[in-house]
């Protein structure tokens, strides 16, 4: 095949191809296309709301955009008109850009008459070669066709002559031709542009500026200084720009993880899972869409590995349940654990029932998933009532609510020390941070604190009209400022020890009120702020395994290629492969294994270059044998050797013809 273009191939058509099967489910398999169903109906729900957020973050800054092209124009058609431009900073995720872009296009190509040519770096290496792009891009390549001598020829109703294919007098043909109000230029990723190509493109624009109306649009992922200092003087006099900026990509992350995790959902992803999430979006400046995926990959290896998910579905009865559904859910840990405690709270014939009725199990079993997904709910209104108290606690060190959210739901925000902290800054704080705590608070719709703060604020507001409008704030007794040190000289030692000032009439009254608002905190934190794992079914609707998507999104292909020729046993799991007591799998060395892995493990100890009769002479004696002829032999190491070098672990060398050179080591 090496030497031969092509070959025949003729198909055996007297063999008749060998009949499909159909093979039938049974057991728990039997619940995929219920459960299917259900996956779908939940996904619907939860991507119309994420694709509505992604659409709302930055509508703002998408409509300011459109409003800036329309309204802005060259105004005087000379050959010193400034060009109008656009600074976008989209701030450092560069995969964030190109939907940014996007929705600004379509906004842009709705409202008006114009062309968007979207640039990126790799569509820029040299300035004819953008050229060309941005004039294929605008014509939209429906007047005009490349041909074989890197020419583009115009059809236009009266014969011209033809001109280059990075000409701009094509655009200037196309836009009188068309009649388009706006040509939008936009370099999505300008920082990966080179400054001196970046440059000169603007001056070129600047001279067409009187017969072409370019809009260009800068995204820049630093400052605008940084992006000023890649221009020349005369490209930095040649456009007039105007900064825009984007929603930040924490503030975004945080608003779409917030929608992942609502009252309403039926599927909760677990803290483990979330952490990984947030980490891989962190750590790769991946765009918000690819944060979509993850989730969706979650939702659906939940509900494929998960055979109890089927009580997630609304319409879900006992008699739509698959055989084997039941012994599945007395199997979960957590039922068992449950049975355990109904037990020593002498609660045996709930027990006896659950285990022996499928009909009282079912029923139970769709109570507490919706007792469970209550308490999750309260959960996340106490992490909001957390993070609207920490908002008006400057002196609180900030946590994103997104970090609450995981470790609440890991169940170690209860006693965490951040919690402890909040609370003694709570009440420390002066009347001022009372109220508006207590304002925000009231605003918390979901919040079971509603009532007791609306009494507070009014006893509150009762309490300082009293006090005049123009008098100092409150403070509560606990607070540094009310407390004084003393020095005590005692056997000639300085003793120090802390009194309390005297407080007035109204700092006892608001120390009073502000010793109710913490109490009752206290008693909401404790009593909301649960381990999720001790909920009965939890296994059900809080998803929380991470090696699917691992594998998914952070594959090792490399470490599983180099793993599967050191040790093939691992994949192929058979005798004859298996290493022999007492010896590492990495040092063994067997005809019976594939050639290719034999080769490989020679390969390792080799040198930088690696002589191919030695190593053919070595592979010969470890897989020739007497059931084995030269020419097969022979067959197999040239085999073995074009597929390491297929797998780019060689190449040959112009130095040596007879050797080898090692391209890869392992690990590296």
């Amino acid at each position: 095949m090496e030497y031969e273009t092509c070959y025949a191939f003729e198909p055996q058509t007297e063999r008749r191809p060998a009949k499909k099967r159909r093979v039938e489910t049974h057991g728990l398999h039997a619940s995929w296309e219920a459960r299917r169903n259900i996956y779908e109906e939940l996904w619907a729900e939860q991507s119309a709301r994420l694709e509505g957020l992604l659409y709302e973050i930055n509508e703002v800054t998408v409509t300011d955009i459109a409003n800036f092209v329309q309204t802005h124009s060259a105004s005087s058609r000379d050959e010193c008109s400034s060009i109008p431009s656009a600074i976008i900073s989209a701030g450092p995720s560069i995969a964030s850009h190109a939907t940014l872009f996007q929705h600004i296009c379509k906004k842009i190509t709705s409202s008006s008459n114009s062309t968007f040519v979207p640039v990126t770096a790799s569509g820029a290496p040299n300035l004819k070669t953008l050229l060309k792009n941005i004039i294929q891009k605008a014509t939209s390549s429906e007047a005009y066709q490349d041909d074989e001598d890197d020419e583009l020829p115009l059809q236009p109703a009266v014969k011209q002559p033809r001109l280059l294919n990075y000409d701009l007098q094509i655009l200037c043909n196309w836009v009188e031709e068309r009649g388009a109000s706006k040509v939008v230029v936009a370099f999505q990723d300008c920082e990966a542009l080179d400054g001196a190509l970046l440059s000169s493109v603007i001056e070129l624009f600047s001279c067409w500026i009187d017969r072409i109306p370019f809009v260009l649009l800068f995204g820049i992922a630093t400052s605008i200084e940084n992006f000023q200092a890649k221009l020349t003087r005369r490209a930095a006099r040649c456009i007039d720009g105007q900064q825009f900026d984007t929603v930040k990509a924490e503030s975004a992350l945080e608003r779409v993880f917030a929608t992942i995790h609502t009252p309403e959902t039926r599927l909760w992803l677990g803290p483990g899972l979330c952490t990984a999430l947030l980490r891989r979006q962190t750590d790769h400046m991946q765009s918000l869409h690819a944060f979509v995926d993850s989730v969706q990959y979650a939702y659906m290896t939940a509900f494929y590995a998960n055979a109890t998910t089927q009580l997630l579905g609304e319409s879900a009865s006992i008699d739509s349940v698959s055989p084997g559904f039941f012994e599945a859910l007395r199997n979960l840990p957590s039922f068992r654990e449950h049975a355990s405690s109904l037990l020593d709270e002498q609660r045996a014939p709930l027990v006896r029932s659950l285990l022996e009725s499928d009909n009282d199990l079912f029923v139970y079993a769709q109570n507490e998933i919706s007792s469970g997904r209550e308490s999750l709910s309260g959960i996340l209104g106490a992490v909001d009532v957390l993070h609207a108290i920490q908002s008006c606690l400057p002196n609180l060190q900030q946590t994103l609510r997104s970090s609450l959210v995981v470790d609440s739901l890991d169940g170690r925000l209860a006693d965490s020390s951040w919690i402890r902290n909040l609370m003694l800054s709570v009440r420390r704080a002066s009347s001022n941070f009372l109220n508006s705590m207590l304002e925000r608070l009231i605003k918390l719709s979901h919040s079971e604190l509603h009532p007791t703060c609306e009494r507070l604020l009014a006893d509150l507001k009762e309490l300082l009209h009293s006090q005049g409008s123009e008098a100092a704030p409150l403070r509560s007794e606990e607070d540094l400022k009310n407390s004084t040190l003393r020095t005590t000289i005692v056997a000639k030692k300085v003793e120090l020890s802390k009194a309390k000032s005297t407080l007035t009439k109204g700092d006892a009254a608001y120390s009073s009120l502000l010793r109710r608002f913490s109490d009752a905190l206290d008693g909401y934190l404790n009593s909301t702020l649960i381990d999720p794992k001790t909920l009965v079914f939890h296994e059900i609707f809080i998803y929380d395994l991470k090696s699917p998507h691992r594998d998914v999104f952070t594959p090792k292909p490399r470490f599983a290629v180099e793993r599967a020729l050191a040790s093939p046993n691992d994949y192929l799991n058979c005798e004859c492969c298996a290493p022999k007591p007492g010896e590492e799998e990495e040092s063994t060395l067997s005809a019976t294994q594939p050639a290719t892995a034999i080769l490989y493990q020679l390969y390792l100890e080799s040198g930088a270059i690696i002589n191919v009769s030695d190593l053919r002479s070595a592979f010969v004696t470890i897989v020739g044998g007497e059931e084995r002829d030269e020419s097969e032999t022979a067959a197999l190491f040239q085999r073995s050797l074009a597929e390491l070098q297929y797998l780019g672990l060689v190449k040959t060398t112009k130095k040596k013809t007879d050797h080898v050179l090692k391209v890869s080591w392992n690990g590296l």
